[in-house]
């Protein structure tokens, strides 16, 4: 929802991969070990299979990433005949996606002016909590937030009920005054059921889902950021 003009931005909300971190796909990585020949339509196959227990907003129990990883790989590989590579998931998951991961250009002078703004920072990840602690810590990046909220450690996804409840418990009111930012359908979901302002952030431009705002990197915030503001400022 747009903000309804009354209060001041006070909060932004981040998602981490694809939003503050650039990273290839864990699944394409697993692909590559798998069939170094068919990368591509593996990677596909791989990312089905994990986007149907994912996207399960009522599980008969919380599934961590690791271990939607290990189901979803040991079931191609017995369906493909395929090298079972689910046992390299625990030890391999958070250094190959590591390996491949970097902080986008614009994340820390970002994060630096929200806080030096002082916004509240929050993010929100759908992510095991030990693989998301060594990427923030790898990047120096926890010390901007207020809150870290993490999937495992709430056992729930997004934009599941439980997870919006999670966020909302260390938000400030009112919800006209929090921004949401992410890169994919399932944060914009969740900035949807905040009630708050929804921010999606595609730097290629290849946005293929509808939000209150559409970036293409962080300047645009800042822009977004005022435009809400000089609204209150004017009333």
């Amino acid at each position: 929802m747009l903000s309804d003009n009354n209060t001041r931005v006070h909060t932004i909300i981040f998602d981490v991969g694809g939003t503050l971190v650039k990273a290839r796909s864990v699944l394409y990585t697993f692909a590559e070990l798998m069939d170094p020949g068919h990368i591509d339509e593996l990677f596909k196959i791989l990312r089905g299979k994990f986007m149907v227990i994912y996207r399960d907003e009522n599980p008969p129990r919380f599934i961590g990433i690791k271990e939607i990883l290990v189901t979803v790989i040991r079931e191609t590989a017995r369906e493909y005949n395929l090298p079972d590579v689910s046992d390299k998931v625990d030890s391999h998951y958070g250094n190959f996606y590591l390996r491949h991961a970097s902080l986008f250009d614009d994340t820390i002078p970002t994060l630096e002016r929200l806080k030096g703004d002082g916004f509240r920072l929050i993010v929100v990840s759908d992510a095991d909590p030990d693989v998301l602690d060594s990427e923030l810590s790898t990047f120096e990046i926890y010390r901007y937030f207020d809150h870290i909220l993490i999937s495992g450690k709430i056992e729930a996804y997004k934009p599941s009920d439980k997870m919006v409840r999670a966020i909302l418990d260390v938000c400030d009111e009112p919800r006209t005054g929090i921004i949401f930012v992410g890169d994919t359908e399932v944060d914009i979901l969740t900035a949807r059921k905040m009630h708050v302002t929804s921010v999606l952030i595609k730097r290629n431009g290849d946005f293929g889902h509808d939000a209150d705002y559409h970036i293409t990197d962080f300047k645009e915030l800042f822009e977004i950021i005022e435009e809400i503001n000089n609204s209150v400022s004017s009333r």
